[in-house]
């Protein structure tokens, strides 16, 4: 009943959202945002908006409209480009069109979409581009005239079939796969790659993955359609940066603590054949120069299956206790183990950048350990 409301009635249907600002579920579609500039449903004081025209005539083409923007009793134009999506991708396209259709000091660019983060504000504004969402953030921009830059209202709404967080939970092996290799000829090699190094993901996953990171311009897409088959790392750092905001400590169910009798090295050889690896934290010596820890501790799925392999060389105790056993079944842990069950470089830096202010200035020596084959010149 919903979908025939909103196919038949848009313009009621997405007053009666806009009113109740129940926006979890639908953004509007271009037209829609039209329809609520035209009915005044969309502000941005302390400027006065009025839409002069709809589909006028630019010299590339018809924009969505024509905007008026008022301040005092000085009114500026800018042609808008109106659009559903706020990816990074998208409002660079708009931006970049929007100066097209523009001629100042007649008209000024703009760009109204539903939602526009404080990093799209600033890129829009470097650019000369005016922008305003529908949640009340914006950006109004004339040369040498006027200036005002609202921030910080929340984003009512969500991308439809989309991934939450691409950089969280199990979809973020798909991203971590990328700063261990930066480029594939498909999304198969690319969930190859990620369960070759221990992870379990579905290629529908990694399509939509890819799909977020092409169009927060960190990886670059070749082709169209069908034709789009090759990816390849762009912005490694802002790969590596988005990881790092978004991380967060593993859930642990149990943990235990004892003594490894037969040394660290025989606790190793005993669990190369369970599901366990060390900690970031006790994995910082293969990457970086940090004092080390008295304590060694492990991940493992399943606690009982762990002791059951470590046998005589584990003795559960609090007193002098150097081994700590750590169940989580938190599948980023695992992924990209290496060697003598050490944790893969980027699980180490996550795990640091989580830490105090050694521990973050460690990190910076994992970064470059992680960044450097990924130069263009090797590192070199």
């Amino acid at each position: 009943m919903t979908v025939v409301i909103a196919v038949y009635f848009p313009k009621s249907f997405v007053f009666l959202l806009w009113k109740t600002g129940d926006f979890g579920k639908y953004t509007p579609m271009e037209r829609s945002i039209v329809t609520l500039l035209q009915d005044g449903e969309v502000s941005f004081p302390p400027l006065s908006l009025e839409v002069l025209a709809v589909e006028p005539r630019t010299p590339v083409g018809l924009a969505d409209a024509m905007i008026g923007l008022g301040w005092s009793r000085e009114q500026f134009r800018f042609v808008a480009e109106c659009k559903r999506s706020w990816t990074p991708k998208a409002v660079a396209a708009m931006a970049a069109h929007a100066i097209k259709m523009a001629q100042p000091p007649d008209t000024y660019p703009l760009v109204i979409v539903p939602y526009l983060s404080d990093e799209r504000l600033r890129q829009l504004q470097a650019e000369g581009v005016a922008g305003i969402d529908l949640c009340g953030n914006g950006v109004v921009v004339v040369p040498g005239e006027l200036l005002v830059y609202r921030t910080g209202q929340p984003n009512k709404f969500r991308a439809e079939g989309r991934i939450k967080n691409v950089f969280r939970g199990d979809s973020s092996l798909v991203a971590r796969a990328y700063l261990l290799r930066p480029a594939f000829d498909s999304l198969d090699a690319l969930r190859r790659e990620v369960v070759s190094r221990g992870g379990r993901v579905v290629l529908s996953t990694v399509s939509k993955v890819c799909h977020s990171l092409v169009e927060q311009l960190i990886v670059a897409r070749t082709g169209s359609g069908r034709a789009a088959r090759s990816f390849r790392l762009l912005q490694a750092e802002k790969l590596l940066d988005a990881l790092a905001a978004n991380a967060v400590s593993p859930d642990v169910t149990r943990s235990v603590r004892g003594k490894a009798k037969l040394g660290a090295e025989v606790i190793r050889e005993r669990l190369t054949g369970v599901a366990a690896v060390q900690t970031g934290l006790s994995s910082v010596g293969s990457y970086a120069v940090m004092a080390k820890e008295l304590t060694r501790e492990y991940y493992c799925t399943g606690l009982d299956d762990t002791l059951r392999a470590l046998g005589d060389a584990f003795e559960q105790t609090e007193r002098f206790a150097d081994t700590v056993l750590l169940e989580t079944t938190d599948a980023t842990v695992y992924f990209d183990r290496r060697p003598g069950l050490v944790a893969s470089p980027i699980q180490v830096y996550l795990e640091l950048m989580l830490g105090d202010k050694r521990s973050r200035e460690t990190a910076e020596q994992v970064r470059k350990h992680i960044l450097a084959p990924l130069k263009p010149d090797g590192g070199a």
